[in-house]
């Protein structure tokens, strides 16, 4: 098993009944996925803004888990554009 950062964004709206979900690949390392973090809240952020979004919240985590190496193996090319971060 190898350690992989995995990032979570949390959103909330008013007078929704449900927390919104959205997961952004995996990390090598902690402080890429920590950087990465704040790509996607200023990302999301604008989104809603965009669509006119009168109240939201946003939090991101990053998640420390374990893969199988397997699952690793794989070269991946890091997304050049940050919409392109989507699960």
């Amino acid at each position: 098993m190898i350690k992989v950062w995995f990032l979570m964004a949390l959103m909330a709206y008013p007078n929704m009944n449900a927390i919104h979900y959205k997961g952004y690949g995996g990390f090598d390392k902690q402080q890429e996925c920590e950087e990465r973090r704040i790509v996607i809240e200023n990302l999301i952020a604008q989104t809603e803004m965009n669509k006119g979004t009168q109240a939201f919240f946003i939090e991101t985590f990053c998640m420390e888990m374990y893969a199988f190496p397997s699952q690793w193996d794989a070269p991946r090319k890091a997304p050049v554009n940050p919409s392109e971060f989507g699960a």
